[in-house]
């Protein structure tokens, strides 16, 4: 029987929809996280998904290219509990009025991720949890991001932030479903697991991708909202358990000592799929390996992905009506000002929005500052979070966005044509504390890594078009 990668349609439709025939599902819900299945319509129209590769190919959900570009860091430890068990501690940035550049003009969010043990998503292979056994190439995975949304362009529902003044977060999976015929299933691509971040750890509504309804992606009394400039401890750790326990996300903000979590548990009603069918089950995603150590990676996401931190960017343009070409919509009159989100073809492709260009945080008034972001940090033999993680990686998938990036590698660039800049990481030890930053920060303190030229170039057996820098010493090894 024929095996379809990435460019599928042709062999998939036929064999797969009598096999999906018995399963019945809402008109609405959340069996693509890109919103294109062939039999249903997405609750939240445009939604933040995980991008995927298939092989050597870029991600390709029902011939549509869905990649995001993601800038990254990706941080390496062989320590026991590195991959399970992780703290960062992050000072959200504070908005400066209009007209200085908003945060929400150049990212809709970033995130913190962990790979997942998941069966029922690709590779499809048994899985053991917490444990370097599983072979990343066999054990089915799914990816688990942590999304922090910006405010300022709300409601969530349809744009981005849960209000206009304050932050909030997210417990978001995606999982990837190839059939047994190693086909793409075309009616759940890539399902969608979700609820918010809640002080009392319930969620606002069903967050299994079968179960989506509107008040899933509601804030309400109990969802945690954080002020701009509030200083956090993040911790993504394993529950036990395989009912009530799972991997849990938790925020406490040490500025209002305010708490909030959500545990990815069958309890609370998180799903994993038949791949053949799309057909759900309640499933307790637990943390996939041990250690975070190089390789241990989610195989099928575009990043090279474990314990990373990114922001996704290339989502917005200002303007009722954005520059009037094609991958401006959707697009929206408010509020703080108009803009478009460039969902149409998967992001602003032709590199012309307000991601790309200088209006990043650069120490001065006129853009919101940087998040900084300490750690990550894992348990140590004294049970502390004091051991760090020794390698990182900067990595960046633009390239799988330029229409000129050819498979061999030429033609990719960063910044990519059409961008007058691209944002970069850099580090700051100021006061004896280093932490690392986003955006157009240099000199003062700051290193920077060569800017842009930090992502390097690709060093991948197969490419898509990311770059990467290889592995490196982490410039903020604790003393």
């Amino acid at each position: 029987m024929k095996r379809c990668f990435g460019f599928f349609l042709v062999c998939s439709a036929s064999l797969l929809f009598p096999l999906l025939a018995a399963a019945q599902f809402p008109a609405r819900g959340g069996l693509d996280c890109n919103g294109l299945s062939k039999i249903q319509s997405p609750v939240r129209p445009h939604d933040i998904c995980a991008d995927f590769r298939l092989g050597n190919e870029r991600g390709e959900d029902n011939g549509a290219y869905i990649g995001h570009d993601e800038p990254s860091v990706g941080f390496y430890s062989t320590a026991k509990h590195s991959g399970n068990n992780v703290q960062w501690d992050v000072t959200l940035p504070r908005e400066r009025p209009l007209p200085a550049t908003q945060s929400f003009e150049n990212f809709i969010t970033f995130w913190f991720s962990m790979a997942l043990c998941d069966p029922g998503s690709y590779p499809n292979g048994p899985c053991i949890p917490v444990s370097d056994k599983n072979d990343p190439n066999r054990a089915g995975s799914a990816f688990l991001e942590m999304q922090f949304y910006p405010p300022g362009f709300s409601p969530f529902i349809t744009k981005i932030s849960c209000d206009l003044k304050h932050w909030c977060a997210s417990l978001h999976i995606n999982s990837l479903e190839v059939t047994e015929d190693g086909q793409l299933n075309p009616n759940c691509p890539e399902t969608t697991n979700f609820a918010f971040i809640q002080k009392n750890g319930i969620p606002t509504g069903p967050p299994g991708f079968a179960s989506l309804t509107e008040a899933s992606f509601t804030p309400n009394d109990q969802t945690l909202l954080m002020n701009q400039g509030d200083h956090l401890r993040v911790t993504i750790m394993n529950v036990p358990g395989n009912f009530s326990g799972g991997v849990m996300t938790r925020i406490d903000d040490l500025t209002t000592g305010q708490s909030g979590f959500m545990i990815a548990s069958a309890k609370n009603g998180y799903q994993s799929a038949n791949r053949n069918t799309c057909a759900p089950r309640n499933f307790s995603f637990h943390p996939e390996f041990a250690t975070a150590k190089f390789g241990n990676f989610v195989p099928w996401a575009a990043l090279q992905a474990n314990v990373n931190v990114a922001w996704e960017i290339g989502h917005f343009e200002v303007g009722k009506e954005g520059d009037h070409d094609d991958d401006d919509p959707p697009c929206f009159a408010g509020p703080t000002l108009p803009g478009c989100l460039n969902f149409a073809l998967g992001g602003d492709i032709d590199f012309d929005g307000t991601s790309y260009i200088d209006d990043w945080p650069d120490g001065t008034r006129r853009n919101a500052p940087s998040t900084r972001i300490s750690g990550p940090l894992t348990v140590s033999n004294t049970g502390q979070y004091t051991e760090a993680y020794r390698t990182i990686q900067f990595e960046t998938e633009v390239g799988a966005s330029e229409s000129t990036c050819m498979p061999d590698g030429s033609g990719c660039t960063v910044p990519p044509q059409g961008a007058s800049f691209y944002p970069y990481y850099s580090v700051s030890r100021e006061g004896g504390s280093c932490a690392f930053f986003f955006g157009n920060l240099n000199g003062n303190g700051f290193e920077n890594f060569g800017g842009d030229a930090q992502y390097d170039g690709p060093n991948l057996d197969w490419f898509f078009g990311q770059s990467s820098s290889g592995e490196r010493p982490n410039p903020c090894i604790p003393d």
